[in-house]
């Protein structure tokens, strides 16, 4: 039962640091979550997931009446399941929905130094969060997400860090040679010029290496290191290492290393792109990467293994990618992407493919338009904080927990109203007293 609550607890603040950072993006182009804070961003995402019922039967080992009845009940639910997150720039609140009822939500509300979640999950109490417990004030007034570490790191230190990327990229940039005139597509655009990049394998690698052990001997390297290991995060970082590799390849015959063929093309239109290809025992690894029709491009192949290829449009907004790789023989996987943002928000879909057949699809959605409910209220709650919940054993940590599994059992009887298939599963994982419905 504590490891449950503690589960429990650590959920609540990580969906509500999810739902607050979402929120704060769905004004705009999709973004990677990395704080709760909610700014003065607003606006609404919504998540839903379509899975391939009889492929997950299969991949379950579904066999059987029964079985493959537990099986389309979980897939049933999971199809009829969205999140919607929302914010109106200070406030934000999450829900997740089946057929389109919410069956468990929450709310973030925001104070100058303080933060507190409420849910139907806890329906009796209020968890109040110090601004500080979340995380330090970052610059731009933002808190920075639970459990992440604030780094610090000196401008003179950050400058002298930066130095040795710099003099690689210009070191590299002195090695491309004179233009020659081609006539090449790629993506569907032609290029007139391809420059070499005059650079063996071990030039390359003793550049990237050197500028690597240029970096991590800085000071401000290691005061980095000691940061996030006061913050109770350890990296496994040996310098040593480094040397050793280095120099390996400082005494390696360039016969035994890959061959490097690298160059630069471009055109008229300012289109620019780096094509790599790496060679060894007959297999060639192949790098594109450069900025086209004022977008860009990534694609990366490794024979048999895998391809990744993203190209992103500035005109129209637009993002496609392809992820493709091969895990074991004969299975491959594929994930398909698309995304398209505009001033009215940005759809996005994602398509999972286990060779060739469809898995699952994933699409998102945004608007800047908020969308908030106003279902939580904070009268007639209790106010509690983490430090109350320290002690699982205490009175209050007991009545919070008490609360929560009520709350839980509650939102789980939603479900089987809206899935009634799940009944029996439901009964299966939890005691029949502990139910407030039945099939």
């Amino acid at each position: 039962m504590k490891k449950m609550f503690a589960l429990m607890l650590a959920l609540m603040l990580a969906l509500a640091g999810m739902s607050a950072s979402f929120a704060e993006d769905a004004a705009g182009a999709p973004s990677i979550p990395v704080t709760p804070a909610v700014s003065s961003g607003a606006g609404t995402i919504d998540l839903k997931v379509n899975l391939n019922g009889d492929l997950i039967s299969q991949l379950l080992g579904a066999s059987g009446k029964e079985a493959a009845g537990k099986a389309a009940a979980i897939v049933e639910l999971l199809n009829n399941m969205s999140i919607t997150m929302t914010s109106d720039g200070v406030d934000a609140e999450m829900f997740i929905k089946v057929k389109d009822e919410p069956v468990a939500g929450m709310a973030v509300l925001k104070d100058t130094d303080k933060m507190f979640i409420l849910s139907d999950l806890f329906p009796h109490y209020i968890l109040k969060i110090d601004q500080n417990a979340m995380g330090a004030q970052t610059a731009d007034g933002q808190s920075a997400a639970v459990g992440m570490p604030q780094l610090s790191i000196d401008p003179e230190q950050m400058n002298a860090m930066m130095a040795p990327a710099t003099k690689l990229l210009n070191d590299m940039m002195a090695k491309v040679g004179q233009p020659e005139a081609v006539q090449e597509t790629f993506y569907e655009t032609e290029f007139t010029a391809k420059s070499p990049i005059n650079l063996t394998t071990k030039e390359a690698l003793q550049m990237v290496l050197g500028a690597a052990k240029d970096i991590v001997s800085q000071e401000g390297f290691a005061a980095l290191l000691e940061q996030l290991k006061a913050s109770g995060i350890t990296v496994n970082f040996n310098a040593e290492e480094l040397d050793k590799k280095l120099e390996e390849i400082n005494n390696a015959k360039d016969e035994d290393l890959p061959v490097l063929d690298a160059s630069v093309y471009s055109n008229q239109a300012q289109d620019g792109l780096f094509v790599i290809n790496v060679t060894k025992n007959e297999e060639t690894v192949e790098v594109k990467t450069g900025s086209i029709k004022g977008g860009f491009v990534n694609e990366v192949t490794v024979p048999g293994k895998a391809h990744v290829f993203v190209q992103g449009s500035q005109t129209d907004g637009s993002v496609t990618m392809n992820i493709q790789f091969v895990p074991q023989k004969g299975l491959t996987i594929d994930i398909d992407g698309n995304f398209k943002a505009s001033d009215a928000g940005f759809t996005g879909m994602f398509t999972v493919k286990m060779n060739g057949v469809v898995l699952g699809v994933v699409t998102i959605s945004g608007s800047p338009e908020p969308t908030m409910s106003g279902a939580f209220g904070m009268e007639d709650k209790t106010e509690i904080t983490i430090a109350d919940l320290q002690d699982p054993s205490g009175k209050t940590a007991e009545a919070f927990k008490a609360d929560l599994m009520a709350g839980l059992m509650t939102c789980l009887a939603k479900v089987v109203l809206a899935v009634p298939d799940l009944s029996e599963i439901m009964q299966q994982l939890m005691p029949m007293s502990s139910l407030p419905f039945g099939k």
